[in-house]
């Protein structure tokens, strides 16, 4: 597969690469997020500089210091021949000093990369006051020294590295965050495929880009899902346990909580009814979902952050399609229904990504509409409004909001067959009117967006109101598809 994407961390690296002193950049991310991938485009983008590239592993620390110590020494030009089998330094610091002494006997760049070194962090937790020693004194001081550390336990990166009280606290002199790929890269990835093909896999994969890999493979995706993904040993069925296992204590509840809220539950007690945590407990598991960003709090645009309408969805789209329809049929997955189940799952996707990953997207598009400035304003927030009104339940796809100049953008997703018609936009309009800010005179702007287009009378009654019609293709345009 390509590589696509990344320019921002691909201009963050190089800009940690230009600088004239020592530099320790921190790259983490969830596993098949593409860490290795982007360090080696990034590496090999540098031909005049050195590189020693070592992957930790789930070993002792023992196995880890005499690996770590066997890649210094093949990586040293002054011996002249490989290291014996057994050869291992007496300690991360003679070993850490080492290196030093090669580095400094260069004046070219010299990237040394530490890939998953959260899993020194939890076979040895001391190994962060080790290297956070090295570094203040010796390697710090070395000016062509790139120091790379990479992890995907987000958890312990947030304890060992980026809290207060973490040895390595504000050695960092860059760090990235790395994401899913956005649905732009996804759009250059398959460019011949339908655009409803290409969203479809954007729902199941997330943009992980392991997970693409999969549907790269075959020209359609119905074939991929049933002959890559829905097969016992595939990525995307074992990646989720080895997700929550590395991650959490107690993964069986946390799984348990997930599974609730991509099932449809999404307020505070019936996702403690139906994942069977007592609502006093439930708090916990979902603290420590949020700060994985596996889970997401959200409220209805322009409600108060303490507002008790919240609910909670499953972020992470993979893990979303994953719980929805994986888990319920791990087990005719296994014993080789793969046709039958891709059928089921076929026969839902419509309305799942019609509810989810469409009006996620549209979301994002107006987000970078507005930075187009097609908005005619920039809004403060942007997301869905929903409540009761009069005993009436109200629900609005996509609102954004700028508070301070009274203006709204609300909009409808469609992802249904065949164009919208007339009556789409004008029941939207009554609708709104249900929103507090609607109904107190705040300037409002409609959209609709649409996966197969709009009738010539929709056309004429948005021309007339001035409203937005977004097609697919334009929202792809817009996201860099």
């Amino acid at each position: 597969m390509k590589f696509v994407g990344r320019k921002q961390e691909l201009k963050t690296l190089d800009t940690f690469a230009r600088t004239p002193n020592a530099g320790l950049l921190l790259l983490y991310g969830r596993r098949r997020v593409g860490k290795t991938w982007l360090v080696t485009q990034f590496l090999e983008r540098q031909p005049d500089a050195q590189s020693l590239y070592w992957t930790a592993t789930t070993h002792n620390e023992a196995y880890q210091l005499r690996d770590f110590s066997q890649a210094i020494l093949r990586h040293d030009p002054r011996l002249a021949g490989p290291p014996t089998d057994d050869f291992t330094f007496g300690s991360w610091e003679a070993a850490l000093h080492h290196l030093a002494g090669i580095v400094s006997r260069e004046d070219r760049p010299h990237f040394v990369v530490l890939d998953e070194f959260t899993y020194l962090l939890r076979n040895e937790p001391a190994i962060g006051s080790l290297f956070q020693r090295a570094w203040d004194h010796e390697l710090s001081k070395l000016p062509n020294l790139k120091l790379l550390l990479t992890g995907s336990l987000l958890g312990m990166m947030a304890r060992e590295i980026f809290s207060y009280q973490a040895p390595l606290y504000g050695r960092a002199t860059a760090q990235i965050r790395l994401r899913p790929l956005p649905y732009g890269a996804v759009s250059e990835l398959f460019p011949e495929r339908r655009a409803d093909e290409r969203v479809a896999i954007f729902g199941v994969t997330g943009g992980v880009p392991a997970y693409l890999e999969l549907f790269t493979r075959t020209p359609d995706f119905a074939s991929a899902l049933r002959d890559h993904c829905l097969v016992p040993g595939s990525i995307m069925l074992s990646d989720p346990a080895v997700i929550l296992y590395e991650q959490l204590q107690e993964p069986a509840t946390y799984e348990s909580v997930l599974a609730t809220i991509a099932a449809g539950f999404h307020q505070w007690s019936e996702i403690a009814r139906m994942a069977g945590v007592s609502e006093t407990a439930l708090g916990h598991y979902l603290n420590v979902l949020q700060e994985l960003e596996f889970v997401e709090r959200r409220q209805p645009v322009l409600a108060t952050a303490a507002g008790k309408r919240g609910r909670y969805f499953v972020r992470d789209p993979f893990l979303r399609f994953y719980y929805r329809f994986i888990v319920p049929q791990l087990g005719p997955i296994e014993r080789g229904y793969q046709e039958a189940v891709a059928t089921r799952i076929a026969a839902e996707l419509r309305s799942f990504l019609g509810t989810h990953v469409f009006e996620e997207l549209c979301r994002e598009w107006v987000w970078a509409a507005a930075m187009a400035g097609r908005l005619g304003f920039v809004p403060e927030e942007v997301g869905a409004f929903w409540r009761t009104h009069r005993g009436k339940a109200v629900q609005l796809d996509v609102v954004a909001a700028a508070p301070r100049e009274k203006q709204l953008l609300i909009g409808e997703a469609k992802w249904g067959r065949g164009p919208l018609s007339r009556n789409i936009l004008t029941d939207l309009v009554q609708r709104s009117q249900r929103m507090p800010q609607v109904a107190a005179g705040w300037r409002v702007r409609y959209a609709l967006f649409a996966r197969e287009g709009f009738s010539e009378a929709l056309r004429e009654e948005a021309e007339a109101r001035n409203a937005l019609l977004v097609s697919l293709g334009e929202l792809e345009e817009t996201l860099g598809g």
